[in-house]
């Protein structure tokens, strides 16, 4: 017969390794934020060292308790080195805390890995309804610790350790555009979530602007509760978003052992028999790679990456083949048509599986750096060009009007040639969080070129557009941008703005008419608005 005191201490033992990954979590993010430099980061991890510094003994673990007085002990220091330093060096002790509570977890019977899901953080976007109480219940049943807002705030301001790990925005009709949402979440720099994830209807849904957007999963509303708890179990487990695999393969056997490999590697694996399949797949899908035999029925793989690689949101997917002919001559061939690699059968599964998960996320990266201006986080202009495209056809399609604005910083050569190029570029990516913070989530913002910013404001008129334009005017004049030496400089900005469908009803003139207006505005004076059509009352 057991000892009750045994049995109690064991509970109580068990309660405490359960909430181990939470701490981990905590201590992790806390040397996120030390790295980014907030001035509460230092003294937070010494407290978090302190408090496992008392409990590891108490429950019987002597070796947390000895690492943790270490790490506090080492932050107590008068003079500690540079801060990069001091959290490599706390990053080595964090890793053999995990080592002991993992040891410890499985001495009392714990299942491997099944705690690590405690301690992360998501934020539910999107209306109060029964529908979003299910998303975030699937979510709390996986141990995230969950939040919910009708509109997002803004995620520059969320300080680091209360970052999401996990963003879902849920798309509703008559909602605010979420894919503002998405990019303002994804250019938040060092607060950026793992991961975020739209749940909507998937055949309306433009997979190349959400690519764009920074969005890295598209779930459909009718199993959103399902794939969430599956998508988010996979995040929390291995810290970043699954790689999309589309595999077309014939061979129904090797096509088996191919998924089971990869979903051992938490890939999320779409199979297709042959290439026309694959072609309608790719309607629904943007994957992160695409594994591909060469022997298909009807469509083979050559011609499938040849039609794959004259389709704009897959220029940069990379393909890889699978093939039983891998002479020079096949292989250069296979290049020819928009190969990337070669996997001679019989395919080594170590081998496959490092090649596409490696492939994957690269690519997954380089699409992001095309996207985005490297300086500002915004769109680059190609994007916004293309954004801008797309809201053209959308209002068409929905009788809707929206404004674009050609933004333009006053004699920004000057502020260069008085504080240097690197002060300039100070100043625009200031301008760019002002921007951001000012507009609409739902509104697009890019960097046209040089001092140029252009923005697309969805689903509204000229009265509209001079309301925000007033509004990024004002916010700018209260908020000018400082230098590191503590000097300010002013910023002012001239705008040119053009509506649809009353001014143009095509991207290009759109573009033209707010340059020309904007070239109205900087031939006037500095500070000044100017509109392609009748010029609306300007607020206040």
């Amino acid at each position: 017969m057991s000892d009750p005191l045994d049995d109690a201490m064991a509970e109580l033992r068990r309660e405490y390794l359960v909430e181990a990954p939470a701490r981990l979590a905590e201590l992790r993010k806390d040397l996120q934020a030390l790295r980014a430099g907030e001035a509460d980061a230092t003294q937070s991890l010494a407290s978090r060292f302190h408090r496992l510094g008392g409990s590891g003994g108490s429950y019987g673990y002597p070796e947390i308790s000895e690492i943790a007085k270490g790490a506090e002990s080492y932050l107590r220091q008068a003079d500690l080195p540079d801060p990069e330093i001091v959290a490599d060096h706390l990053s080595e002790l964090v890793d053999r805390l995990a080592t002991v509570f993992d040891a410890a977890g499985r001495e009392i019977g714990l299942p491997s890995g099944g705690t690590t899901e405690f301690g992360w953080r998501a934020l539910v976007i999107g209306p109060d309804s029964q529908f979003r109480k299910e998303v975030t219940s699937g979510l709390n049943e996986q141990g995230f610790l969950t939040r919910t807002d009708v509109e997002t705030g803004e995620p520059r301001e969320v300080k680091l350790t209360e970052r999401p790990d996990l963003v879902v925005l849920i798309d509703e009709t008559g909602r605010p555009d979420p894919f503002g949402t998405a990019s303002a979440w994804s250019s938040a720099g060092p607060v950026r979530p793992r991961s975020i994830v739209l749940i909507g209807r998937t055949d309306e849904v433009d997979r190349v602007r959400a690519l764009a957007c920074g969005i890295d999963a598209i779930i459909p509303r009718d199993r959103a509760v399902v794939d969430l708890a599956s998508y988010a179990k996979t995040l929390a487990r291995i810290g970043s978003p699954p790689p999309r695999v589309l595999l077309v393969e014939a061979d129904p056997v090797q096509a088996e052992q191919i998924e089971k490999w990869l979903e051992q590697a938490n890939a999320r694996v779409t199979h297709c028999a042959d290439g026309d399949a694959a072609r309608e797949a790719l309607i629904r899908e943007s994957p992160d790679l695409i594994l591909a035999d060469t022997r298909l029925p009807r469509l083979d793989g050559l011609s499938l990456a040849r039609l794959v690689r004259q389709d704009s949101r897959f220029g940069l997917t990379p393909i890889i083949f699978i093939t039983s002919q891998d002479t020079v001559a096949d292989q250069i061939e296979a290049i020819s048509a928009g190969a990337d690699h070669f996997l001679s059968e019989p395919v080594d599964r170590e081998l496959l599986t490092h090649l596409v998960i490696n492939r994957a996320e690269r690519g997954r990266r380089l699409r992001e750096m095309v996207h985005r201006d490297g300086l500002t986080g915004l769109l680059n202009h190609a994007t916004l060009m293309a954004e801008l495209e797309h809201t053209v056809e959308f209002a068409r399609r929905h009788g809707e009007s929206f404004a674009f604005l050609m933004i333009d910083v006053d004699h920004f050569k000057r502020i260069n040639d008085r504080y240097g190029h690197l002060a300039g570029d100070q100043v625009l990516l200031h301008i760019a969080r002002v921007f951001q913070t000012t507009a609409r989530a739902s509104d697009l913002i890019g960097r046209y070129g040089g001092e140029e910013f252009g923005v697309v404001l969805r689903r509204t008129d000229s009265a509209g557009a001079a309301v925000l334009s007033q509004k990024l005017r004002h916010a700018l004049q209260t908020q000018p941008a400082q230098l590191p030496t503590g000097e300010t400089i002013p910023v002012k900005v001239c705008m040119g703005i053009a509506t649809y469908p009353a001014d143009a009803e095509s991207a290009g003139e759109l573009v033209h008419l707010a340059d020309v207006a904007l070239y109205r505005a900087k031939s006037a004076g500095r500070d000044r608005v100017e509109f392609t059509g009748p010029t609306p009352a300007l607020p206040k």
